[in-house]
């Protein structure tokens, strides 16, 4: 039971990656192909107030549905985003998730549907989660939400490259033999 909650909660933030790929590739003006950074995310205790737990590392991003997150700490981890697949990699559990996100996620149509609710705020409802993008000139800064536990969830972005080249082969996962393979 645990496993399908951790499960359900990666797939929340899979698809705010998922938003995170559409404001990258409907920015027309500066034509935005590929977006790197390193990205803290902060999730804050319903059950106990005060207390934080927070990740760190770094995304990369390529026009139109790649994505690769990689958690450097509190340990490490690997989610693969790309044309609706999903892979969640530990590697000190030697384990790997497979998963579909929603099947005909039409990107662009999730796009016209997040809404500007003010300067540099836009407001996204994907599968019944609402999600709050925070921009600045134009450029993805902050995501937050709330996850199926009432946690709060804030992403936020530094040291962000956009448009420099990414090799498409780092979307690719490829275990080795010695991964156990988990299809959900």
């Amino acid at each position: 039971m645990k496993s399908i909650k951790v499960f359900l909660k990666f797939l929340k933030i899979g698809i705010a990656v998922s938003i995170f790929g559409i404001v990258v590739e409907a920015k027309d003006l500066q034509k935005i192909q590929s977006f790197s950074a390193n990205f803290e995310q902060n999730v804050y205790s319903s059950e106990d107030k005060g207390s934080v737990l927070k990740y760190t590392g770094t995304i990369k991003a390529l026009a139109p549905s790649s994505v690769l997150w990689k958690y450097d700490n509190p340990i490490p981890k690997e989610i693969y985003i790309d044309n609706g697949a999903m892979i969640i990699f530990e590697p000190k559990l030697k384990q790997a998730i497979f998963a579909q996100l929603q099947e005909n996620m039409d990107f662009l149509g999730l796009l016209k549907q997040a809404k500007k609710i003010k300067d540099d705020y836009y407001e996204a409802v994907i599968l019944e989660q609402k999600y709050t993008l925070v921009s600045e000139s134009g450029i993805l800064k902050k995501i937050y939400f709330s996850d199926s536990l009432e946690n709060k969830v804030e992403i936020i972005f530094s040291k962000i490259v956009v448009n420099s080249k990414i090799d498409e082969g780092i979307f690719e996962f490829n275990p080795s033999s010695d991964i156990d393979i988990v299809y959900h």
